[in-house]
């Protein structure tokens, strides 16, 4: 079960007053601390907000304009402060964007009569913010609880920002005269992506999302808060906020068990066997002392289990079940449903099924290799091997190189189903929170099976391997990238065999796509590709260039 923590001098609890009426009215203001308008226009814009702290709120994001561009709090998290503003289409400062789409303009136009209107415009949604710190204060837990009181039937995205609320005139900043600081951008979690919201959802549906982050570059502890908004990326409409209070985190239905979770599973599966562990979570006011969980794949036989302990409202318990075998399909679903809580029936029983789509294992063949690049952390990374009766044939790491790159040759030399596991010590996969890394499967031609960074303590993937699979249809050769490392523009020069569709595709580590270029139908010939980088920060990317069913892949780095 997943342990929380209690901070008795430090309880965030956050929680709209006025549900199913008015917003919480959100400002995402850019700013910097070189900027002299900013200065001027920021102290009335932050009174403002602070008379109507009922209705208002505001989240500060810092920019590296205009020169010299030292502004800490920009400097402290570039990427998330870059990626709203290039969100936005932000190109000056002070800029303020009222609840998305509403209004923009700059912080000194943002009006009491603005504020009143904007406020007044109904929501669909109520939400509720736990947070707490872990006994160390090295850690912020953040629980949401976003409650649909109307129909929703468009994807929405929730974002959860952690925020200081008040900083005063910390080392580097006060270059334009400004040394008050108010709710600046610290973390967007998970990611500046934040979570998907899905439609559909009825009056009376509702998610709860649990979110953490290891501290890093915070000033001042007893200024933490965390301000949540939910957003439609279509058309960037914002319709509910929510900020910091004391109010306790409410649940809403009083016996409500859910399907939260399986694990021990593969996205794609050739041993038509699985084991998987299914996580459950008492969403409810009551104790939950017990629940049956049954289980099926493809609409095959239902195996069932009982489980039978104590959660209070938010804890969680994971429940080991018994190998279930089927035929593996194209696709494949496994199907699992909570029932039966507490020998009664759910008051919300919209989570209690849990659905997870696999598919076939795809068909390699020719040379297959492990090809990683490691975080600040090698010694917690090793790997496993499997063939299709479970015996560990291969293995390796840990490993001593941060930042190294590895490439480990697979021994698949005969007709089977394969299982690779991926392992990391410290739970928290090959990147993100220990420094960027990464891993993939390569074969044949310089294809990817498979690729992961970011998975926690382990990840799990098959695939079929055939010695002799089909002849390769040689598509490119004389493949070049260069220079390596780069400053500002990457050339690609090959030989292109066959007239195919090109693409180009820049990724940071964590999975995010940071450049790309459809290039579409090439004629054959030699070929040759400039790509700007110059925009990036300085460190380890991969480079995937598709060239019709293949695929090129290689690390590049950014000085």
């Amino acid at each position: 079960m997943k342990k929380r923590f209690t901070l008795l001098f430090f309880s965030i609890a956050i929680m709209l007053t006025a549900f199913g009426q008015n917003r919480m009215v959100l400002f995402e203001a850019f700013t910097s601390t070189t900027c002299g308008p900013c200065a001027s226009q920021n102290p009335a814009f932050d009174a403002l907000l602070g008379n109507n702290s009922d209705i208002a709120t505001s989240i500060k994001y810092h920019m590296s304009w205009p020169a010299p561009g030292t502004d800490p709090y920009y400097l402290d998290n570039p990427d998330e402060n870059n990626n709203r503003r290039g969100y936005y289409g932000v190109n000056s400062v002070p800029h303020v964007q009222a609840d998305g789409n509403y209004w923009s303009g700059q912080p000194g136009q943002v009006s009491q009569g603005l504020i009143n209107q904007m406020s007044n415009v109904a929501s669909p949604f109520e939400m509720q913010i736990q947070t707490e710190l872990s006994p160390a204060n090295d850690t912020i837990f953040v629980t949401t609880l976003i409650k649909a009181i109307d129909e929703i039937t468009t994807n929405l995205i929730v974002h959860n920002v952690v925020v200081e609320k008040y900083l005063y005139n910390n080392p580097g900043s006060g270059l334009n005269g400004e040394h008050h600081f108010r709710n600046v951008m610290k973390k967007m979690l998970p990611t500046a992506s934040g979570t998907p919201l899905h439609a559909p959802m009825s009056d009376g549906d509702y998610v709860i999302l649990e979110n953490y982050w290891v501290l890093d570059y915070i000033y001042d502890i007893d200024e933490l808060a965390v301000i949540s908004f939910v957003q439609n990326n279509l058309n960037k409409e914002v319709f509910q906020a929510a900020k910091s209070s004391e109010d306790p985190l409410t649940p809403i239905y009083s016996l409500d068990a859910e399907v939260l979770s399986v694990e021990n599973v593969t996205d794609a599966n050739c041993f038509g066997t699985l084991e998987p562990s299914v996580t459950i979570r008492n969403n409810g006011q009551v104790e939950l002392t017990s629940i049956t969980i049954e289980y099926s794949v493809n609409g095959g036989d239902v195996q069932t289990a009982d489980w039978a302990g104590s959660l209070s409202f938010l804890g969680t318990a994971k429940i080991a079940l018994d190998e279930i075998v089927f035929d593996v399909l194209e696709t494949n679903d496994l199907v699992i449903v909570g029932i039966n809580p507490n020998s009664s029936t759910d008051d919300y029983e919209t989570n209690n099924t849990f659905t997870f789509t696999f598919n076939q294992a795809s068909n390699l063949s020719g040379a297959v290799n492990l090809f990683m690049i490691f975080d600040d952390n090698p010694e917690e990374t090793t790997w496993e091997l499997l063939n299709s009766s479970g015996e560990i044939i291969q293995e390796g790491g840990p490993y001593t190189t941060p930042g190294g790159m590895k490439i480990e040759p697979l021994d698949v030399s005969t007709l089977d189903c394969y299982e690779l596991i991926m392992y990391d010590a410290g739970g928290n996969g090959m990147c993100c929170n220990s420094g960027d890394g990464y891993y993939a499967v390569i074969y044949g031609n310089n294809q990817t099976a498979f690729e992961g960074a970011s998975f926690g303590d382990l990840e799990r993937n098959q695939f079929n391997y055939d010695p002799v699979g089909v002849t390769e249809n040689i598509v490119f050769t004389e493949m070049s990238v260069f220079p390596n490392p780069v400053n500002d523009v990457l050339n690609i020069n090959f030989n292109l065999f066959e007239s195919s569709d090109v693409s180009i595709h820049v990724y940071d580590l964590q999975g995010k796509v940071v450049f790309e270029t459809v290039e579409g139908y090439s004629q054959t010939g030699n070929k040759e590709y400039k790509i700007n980088l110059d925009n990036l920060n300085s460190g380890i990317y991969l480079l995937k260039l598709s060239i019709g069913e293949d695929t090129f892949v290689e690390k590049i780095t950014v000085r």
